[in-house]
């Protein structure tokens, strides 16, 4: 990717953020300038550093004794980093108790945070603050697009504020059959009108079945019918039928739409192989709800396979998207919240994509179905391979040595930084996070490796905290992870191939036709033979690989 636009320096001081378990995890964030005027109501307003024009932001405010206090003229709320934050649009108000007040102000993972300390006070005329936040990294300059593609909150009310506010450029809003989610209902197959051109809202649609997977719909004109309700069974919430969810992807794919395999991470789906065979996915999510080097939550689509563990084991949700890049798929990554309350903020999960210089939603949907750019939720990756970078496509003959390089940069703590060649680490560069101070409130971690191709393969950054050494910072218990899309070299043509891949995705389908056999209870017949149907097709693909 194209170097990152870094901001000016400034005074950092260092602050512990409560994180995990109880531990503590140090956190650089920027000092604005000198304590506020004494005084009991604050009026204040968040600016650009370099511009000045008026900022939306996320503020949390707490007393001396770290109970939160109440920012006035905020709209919505949300949980981060064992905080409650509140939305402000440029300006809010502050009554400061006697003990005085920390304010941390937010914006995104390309501003540094700012925490300043302020004094209380019973002065008869209110204090008037100016907070000056900085961006380290402008990769809209650098020709990318971030956004959310799977979010059912915020309300549309809200959207637009709490976009500007996270430095979201798209936001995907799924409507959901059956469920109260304030958007539901408000479908029109066209941007928001509350969108602007820097900050594009589309409603689409999510299609579910607990067993077989859930299919994220981005850029369609109509609703999709026939999902009315989640599908499949989910012990601990409701129970119905399952459905033909690939029906639905299908139908998608007829107006040109993108459609990703939902929280792929969380939930990979019996349906997921049969989908990535028959050329029916254009991108999986990953991370979506929770950690991707961590087994996944729904682990069905083993258990229900006929097969023991040690025929066909469970895997991470990352090295499970490996598995297709090996059977030679060039499948792209992208990433969103599964926003639907309070928990996480929007675009805390977000995909980064090229737009080769164009602005709106389509052409952020055009460059994830590329597989240019990176997933993240904290750090911003930079991946080159001889003049490669994410999504592109080198052609070879004979043996070929290459230079690799990747750069990851962070205002989150991370430990690891690793290039991956064919599901393999070939370079790894670990510091743990005190012997890795930040620079300017930027964390940052270089690593590289020469490497000589024999065969075809592909290759990818990825940047994440460690768990077991450092605290999981981000909502649902995440650690900092972000991952860049592959490279792909071919030599002579010939896809990845990996024999041991290629097998073991025979096994999913395989095991989803043992489900089959088991008679789970479809809502119709053709829904079931649908499944079936496309299962023995994909089954064959495999085979022939």
């Amino acid at each position: 990717m194209a170097n990152l636009v870094l901001g000016r320096g400034r005074p950092i001081v260092l602050v512990l953020l409560a994180a995990g378990l109880g531990a503590l995890a140090a956190l650089w964030v920027e000092r604005a300038g000198p304590f506020a005027p004494r005084a009991g109501r604050l009026t204040a307003r968040v600016v650009d550093d370099a511009t000045g024009a008026a900022l939306a932001a996320r503020v949390a405010v707490t007393d001396a004794s770290g109970r939160p206090l109440e920012v006035g003229g905020a709209r919505g709320q949300v949980e981060q980093l064992g905080k409650r934050w509140s939305y402000v649009d440029a300006a809010f108000t502050l009554e400061v108790p006697a003990g005085g007040a920390t304010i941390e102000i937010r914006r995104g993972i390309e501003t540094r945070p700012l925490v300043e300390r302020v004094s209380g006070g019973t002065g008869e005329q209110p204090a008037q603050r100016t907070f000056r936040l900085r961006r380290w990294a402008n990769l809209r300059e650098a020709g990318y697009a971030g956004g959310d593609i799977h979010a059912h909150l915020p309300a549309l009310s809200t959207a637009p504020l709490e976009m500007r506010a996270e430095d979201l450029h798209a936001l995907n809003l799924l409507v959901l059959g059956g469920m109260p989610l304030p958007n539901d209902g408000s479908f029109t197959g066209r941007p928001d009108t509350r969108s602007s051109p820097e900050h594009q809202i589309h409603l689409s649609q999510e299609i579910i079945d607990w067993h077989l997977g859930h299919l994220t719909l981005a850029g369609i004109k109509s609703l999709v019918p026939g999902y009315p309700v989640p599908c499949g069974t989910l012990e601990y919430w409701t129970s119905h039928p399952h459905c033909d969810v690939l029906a639905g992807g299908r139908a998608a794919r007829g107006q040109a739409a993108l459609v990703s395999l939902a929280h792929f991470e969380n939930l990979p789906g019996a349906a997921t192989p049969v989908a990535v065979a028959l050329g029916l996915l254009d991108a999986l999510e990953i991370p979506t709800w929770s950690d991707p080097m961590q087994l996944p939550a729904h682990l069905s689509a083993w258990s229900t396979s006929g097969m023991p563990a040690a025929d066909f084991t469970p895997m991470p949700g990352i090295d499970l998207y490996y598995q297709f890049l090996n059977a030679g798929f060039r499948l792209p990554i992208a990433a969103g919240t599964d926003k639907s309350g309070e928990d996480i903020p929007i675009g805390s999960n977000r995909v980064y994509a090229r737009t080769k210089g164009a602005d709106g939603f389509a052409a952020w949907l055009e460059g994830i179905k590329e597989g240019s750019g990176f997933v993240t939720n904290g750090p911003l990756l930079e991946f080159d391979v001889e003049g490669a970078t994410p999504g592109d496509v080198v052609a070879f003959d004979g043996n070929r040595t290459v230079r690799v390089r990747a750069a990851a940069r962070s205002i989150l703590p991370f430990t690891t930084l690793e290039i991956v060649m064919n599901g393999r680490v070939v370079a790894h560069t670990l510091k743990l996070v005190q012997a890795n101070a930040p620079v300017d409130g930027v964390y940052t971690l270089q690593t590289e490796a020469t490497l000589t191709l024999q065969l075809s393969g592909w290759l990818a950054a990825r940047a994440f905290a460690d768990p077991d050494i450092t605290p999981r910072l981000l909502p649902r218990g995440s650690a900092v992870f972000a991952h860049t899309n592959p490279v792909y070299f071919l030599r002579d043509g010939r896809p990845v191939r990996e024999e041991a891949s290629v097998l073991y995705l025979r096994k999913a389908v395989q095991g989803l036709l043992h489900w089959l056999s088991t008679r789970p209870t479809f809502a119709s017949e053709a829904d079931r033979e649908g499944v079936r149907r496309d299962a023995e097709q994909a089954l064959r693909v495999y085979e022939g690989l």
